[in-house]
């Protein structure tokens, strides 16, 4: 396979709702988006598109495509309000009919009303499934909490033919007395050979905090702990200073059939991504170990993580803090085993980014900054040097 190389494009006109130009934001975007002297170039970032332009929000949301891919239908969800941790309620969201050139704004609270959080994600049969999140405990009481204040049904599912309408039903779940409560799903969505639906998750008990892969065999209305993918006690034996409950986790499929999954330890610019892999379909996992990149192998760091597997192509890890910036790694074999160093999408950024593959070689990155979900179209190129 052919390996990767990016470039940027100069500063053109770019787009927010309705095609509105950013003005004097989009140089400072521009004069921020530089490589560091050495770096292999191995992405190509388009000029910069707001999504949504809202007041307080403070993450990115997640893309799915809802339609054919040549039909350029994207949805973006996002929470409609502050980064709370369940303190607030409600969602908004985008549509793009152009692959996300431009944006409009879509009724709130859809598909699923009152929630906290939501995502869509499509199935391999074409079908979405929509997870939404109502209910997440009390942060001041994590490791208190016992099952018994956990309601029987804590989340909403719903699925849909054609993104119009919706067939809602309630999410039971289970979880083991020792691991605690399960605090926060987390996206996306995927399944695995046996057909169940997987997804990551955490958890909060008094015997410390998990990373977790859940497992639903029954359409996405029951969930149970199908793994311990790692905890912090072991990142801490894994050299990994863990200095926060929010073990926001990414698990994708890699290119030679196992499952890679990348944890974050930490709030500050410092803080390492951890990873781990499954050679079972989830059911048990390597020791975590620090996420390792370019050829001095420096540990890549950020909030919550993004794992991405493009179709025959590399694996792509997101990775970004508000002091950072946003920044993507591949693994050009598309194992998770070797990473390039970081290729800067923006200075312009939060934490909680997200990601949508399209069709080839390109992709959508969504980066949460100043009241704006900003939209930035990467295409891989290909040329560069191997990590």
């Amino acid at each position: 396979m052919e390996d990767l190389r990016i470039v940027l494009h100069p500063p053109t006109q770019a787009r927010r709702l309705k095609t509105k130009a950013l003005g004097s934001v989009l140089p400072l975007i521009f004069a921020c988006a530089r490589f560091t002297a050495g770096a292999s170039p191995l992405i190509e970032v388009s000029p910069v598109v707001v999504a949504v332009e809202r007041k307080g929000i403070t993450g990115a949301g997640w893309a799915v495509p809802m339609g054919a891919q040549e039909s350029g239908r994207i949805a973006l969800c996002y929470p409609n309000h502050p980064d709370d941790f369940g303190a607030s309620a409600g969602t908004g969201a985008a549509l793009s009919f152009d692959n996300g050139r431009t944006w409009t704004a879509e009724r709130d609270d859809w598909p699923l009303p009152g929630m906290a959080d939501l995502w869509i994600d499509r199935l391999r049969d074409g079908r979405l499934v929509a997870l939404g999140i109502r209910w997440l405990p009390d942060p001041k009481r994590r490791g208190e909490i016992t099952s018994a204040e956990v309601p029987r049904n804590p989340w909403k599912t719903a699925f849909s033919d054609d993104g119009k309408s919706w067939n809602v039903t309630e999410c039971a779940v289970s979880c083991p007395q020792e691991y605690g409560v399960i605090a926060r799903p987390l996206p996306r969505i995927f399944e695995g050979a046996d057909g169940a639906l997987y997804m990551p998750a955490y958890a909060w008990a008094k015997t410390g905090n998990r990373s977790l892969l859940l497992r639903s065999a029954d359409h996405g209305r029951s969930w149970f702990v199908r793994s311990v993918i790692t905890s912090a006690a072991d990142m801490v034996k894994a050299g990994a200073v863990v200095t926060t409950p929010w073990l926001e986790t990414s698990v994708s499929p890699a290119a030679d059939g196992s499952w890679v999954a990348v944890i974050r330890t930490g709030s500050n610019e410092t803080a390492s991504l951890v990873t781990a892999r499954s050679s079972d379909e989830g059911l048990t996992w390597s020791l975590a170990g620090k996420v390792l990149a370019g050829p001095a192998q420096e540990p890549v760091t950020g909030k919550l993580p993004g794992l991405l597997l493009m179709p025959g192509g590399p694996l792509v890890l997101l990775s970004a803090h508000t002091k950072r910036g946003c920044f993507l790694h591949l693994s050009i074999d598309g194992t998770g085993r070797e990473w390039t160093e970081g290729q800067l999408v923006t200075r312009i950024t939060g934490g909680n980014t997200s990601m949508l593959p399209l069709e080839g070689d390109r992709l959508l990155v969504f980066t949460p900054a100043n009241g704006r979900i900003n939209c930035w179209a990467v295409r891989l190129l290909s040329g560069g040097p191997r990590p």
